[in-house]
């Protein structure tokens, strides 16, 4: 027997939004309140299936922690602006905020067909001028507290588009959009001045109970090293009777005898001076131009080692006084300490892989002690991987900076009775090389009529990580006019108890938003200073060959065509099924697995049929009903649902061994399949005759009896040679008597002793001769 899971989605669905059951009252004072966040989507108009398993296996979650009763707050919204929307706006025309809203309607739909308890009361649009005003408001709080400021900076730039691309626009040193070579440029910049806060950023780490692989991450991320300068004298003089030098930072200056070369970063201001110098000038420019069109990022991660000698130029060991090669190579960042490094092949793995490559001298050597390194010109010092966070974007669909310049060309901060600082709409998106904001003449005149002649915009808007950094406080109150939260709100439900996102945000998002929670402290705006207690990635659903999902591949799955021909049920226990929750991995997407999940549910439906009023259950079948309770409630706390579904399929298999069921009985099961099948949860519950919706019953209480007797089986030599019922917990020298009472048992051993006793309390006896 199988069901209609059409008709059974659409009157669920239906009957939920005429319940409003997924509504939370944030006052409510009766039940504790528990905040389950998940990361808000993009909404790029089709769910796609890491969508499907962001939403649907927390989803779980949420419904469970409310049958145990708790106050669930489980929000939605949308992160709204976004390139996407502004490439759609240059390629066909249209606009982005309709593009962009179009899409949003779209996601709802989907959203909802998934099953998901999302309280759309709290929705939030980071586009929506009402969201947006507050973004901008807090953008002015961090202004006045110096904690924004206005530099140069270096930039990615196509000279095709004619615009600056971010980091990640950038594909192995072209632009994503038209592939062209990009260029390196100088622009002025908004920076949020994060590594202020970088010691508070690694010690708040060490309290957070999340896993160690996300908190190591973020470490690394931050960088923080400690080491010293030191100065490597140049054996060229440039200018009359003094030496140019090279000041490099080092973690190890106790291995300074090892140095065999020094390395400076392709950027390097001092390269420009030295390739004067130098009889390979033109390779080594080749070099630059080519290490400009790469990210940060990619220099950093990439394994292959490259470089340049700089012939010519010798460096002064200060130690040994040995003269030693000069290298420019992208591994060196200029961002990074000083952008220069001595290099030690014996004690660093970098410098000895990029040794080997060139054939340099790798030297094992004696440490320096700190008396030695501070008679070489030795200081002490701490420097940080992690830079001031650059938000400024040369793009459209973006939030506008709320900031204008005087005649003078002094940045002021847009007062809080002009936000939001809307957006223009007579924008002109064809790349010209310049913010597209520039073109829009109602822009400029808004700002003269508010603050006089001579005065002018900012022209960039926000990176959208601005965004998100605090989306998840605006959920409290998302409709409030006067504020961007409420603060006895906040007191109640912030920090979020648990934030369910994925693995690739860990050093962006993550702790971007730990950021800018902590500045909001300092600020007297929040009452914490960390945002999430628990943070949880999940995995990656991968393409039925392992491969991740691209179009190009051929390997895209649409969980539209799967909840179409198995409902929406079976996807979502599926995604809970593939594997645990709470750990990062990537699942490939086993196409016959969601038919599978069908064909459990069809058995329940069938069980569903020998459920008898009058029916009674064994204390053994009550039993394993407790054990499956406890397994789903203390699994999915870890968020270990595939072993609470495990433990459901084997409830399932002793239904199947019983003529009648207790209808009570099977009334606990459905409340148990709820979470994971509430679509079907809810048809059966009112097939049992429940009142009111299967999701408003309470998560059943589970008492377990310890048996008096347990079966334990024999073996001789791994090979079952019987069984026998002994008091559970029985010793093993007990159990090893009681199986030498079984004749096949000593039939078996032949008169032999066992030379080895393998016992498994409660289970298995192997005699091993």
């Amino acid at each position: 027997m199988s069901y209609n899971h059409q008709a059974i989605e659409k009157k669920a669905q239906e009957k939920w939004a005429t319940l409003d059951l997924y509504h939370t009252d944030l006052t409510d004072e009766s039940k504790e309140p528990y905040y389950l966040l998940v990361e808000f989507p993009y909404p790029s108009g089709d769910l796609h299936s890491g969508h499907w398993y962001a939403f649907a296996v927390t989803d779980i979650y949420a419904r469970l922690l409310r049958a145990r009763g708790k106050n669930v707050l489980f929000p939605i919204g949308f992160d709204a602006f976004g390139l996407p929307a502004e490439n759609a706006a240059i390629k066909h025309g249209v606009d982005p905020k309709e593009w962009t809203y179009k899409n949003i309607e779209r996601m709802r739909a989907q959203l909802s067909s998934m099953g998901a308890s999302f309280d759309w009361s709290k929705e939030v649009i980071t586009c929506d001028p009402s969201y947006y005003q507050w973004t901008q408001w807090l953008f002015t709080k961090l202004f006045e507290h110096d904690l924004a400021e206005r530099r140069e900076a270096a930039v990615k730039w196509c000279p095709k588009d004619q615009t600056v691309l971010a980091n990640e626009q950038v594909i192995d040193g072209c632009c994503e959009r038209c592939g062209t070579t990009v260029e390196e440029k100088r622009l002025t910049q908004w920076f949020l001045k994060i590594t202020d806060y970088a010691d508070r950023l690694i010690a708040g780490l060490d309290t957070l109970p999340w896993r160690e692989e996300i908190k190591e991450a973020q470490r690394a991320w931050i960088g923080k090293s400690e080491g010293a300068y030191l100065k490597f004298d140049l054996a060229l003089d440039f200018q009359g009777s003094t030496l140019e030098s090279i000041k490099v930072f080092t973690t190890r200056p106790d291995t300074i005898f090892g140095a065999t070369y020094v390395v400076l970063a392709p950027e390097h201001a001092l390269v420009a001076q030295l390739l004067s110098h130098v009889s390979n000038k033109s390779e080594a420019e080749g070099y630059i131009t080519a290490t400009k069109r790469k990210t940060e990022r990619e220099r950093s991660e990439n394994k292959e080692k490259t470089g340049v000698l700089l012939e010519g130029i010798m460096a002064i060991n200060p130690a040994t006084k040995e003269k030693i090669p000069v290298y420019i190579a992208d591994y060196v960042l200029a961002s990074y300490g000083t952008g220069a490094v001595m290099a030690v092949p014996a004690h660093d793995e970098r410098d000895h892989d990029f040794a080997v490559k060139f054939n340099l001298p790798i030297v094992e050597t004696t440490f320096a002690e700190w008396d030695e390194i501070a008679s070489i010109g030795g200081q002490k010092t701490t420097q940080y991987r992690l830079r001031d966070w650059l938000v400024s974007r040369q793009r459209y669909w973006g939030c506008p900076i709320p900031i204008v310049y005087d005649p003078e060309g002094k940045p002021h901060m847009i007062p809080a009775e002009h936000l939001p600082w809307l957006l223009p709409a007579d924008v002109d998106f064809t790349p010209t090389g310049k913010s597209p904001l520039a073109s829009s003449k109602e822009l400029r005149e808004r700002v003269t009529k508010i603050f006089g002649e001579g005065w002018t915009p900012e022209y960039d808007t926000l990176d959208t990580f601005v965004d998100s950094s605090w989306y998840f406080l605006r959920y409290l109150d998302p409709k409030d006019p006067h504020d961007f939260s409420d603060q006895s709100l906040m007191k109640k439900w912030m920090p979020v108890d648990r934030y369910s996102g994925g693995s690739e945000h860990t050093t962006m998002h993550l702790l971007y938003a730990r950021f800018f929670t902590k500045a909001l402290h300092d600020l007297a705006l929040v009452q914490i200073d960390e945002p999430f207690i628990e943070r949880f990635n999940r995995g990656l659903i991968m393409g039925p060959d392992g491969q991740k999902m691209s179009k190009s591949k051929g390997n895209v799955i649409n969980p539209d065509e799967f909840v179409g021909r198995y409902g929406a049920d079976a996807v979502r226990i599926y995604l809970a099924f593939i594997g645990p929750y709470n750990e990062p991995g990537n699942y490939p997407w086993n196409l016959d697995g969601v038919a599978s999940m069908r064909k459990f549910l069809d058995r329940i439906v069938r069980a569903s049929e020998r459920v008898a009023a009058d029916a009674a259950s064994t204390e053994a079948l009550q039993q394993t009903v407790a054990r499956t309770n406890m397994k789903i409630a203390e699994d999915s706390d870890r968020f270990k649902f595939n072993t609470g579904i495990a433990a459901l399929m084997t409830l399932l298999n002793e239904f199947e061994t019983t003529p009648l069921l207790s209808r009570d009985v099977f009334r606990e099961f459905v409340i148990m399949l709820a979470p994971f099948a509430p679509h079907l949860a809810e048809h059966l519950w009112e097939k049992l005759g429940g009142e009111g919706s299967v999701h408003q019953q309470t998560w059943p209480l589970a008492t377990i009896v310890a048996a008096a007797n347990e079966t334990i089986v024999v073996q001789v030599n791994g090979k079952r040679r019987g069984s026998m019922t002994l008091p559970r917990d029985v010793s093993q020298e007990a159990a090893l008597a009681a199986s030498y009472e079984l004749s096949s048992v000593t039939a078996a051993l032949g008169g032999k002793s066992p030379e080895r006793v393998i016992y498994v309390p409660n289970k298995i006896m192997n005699l091993v001769v």
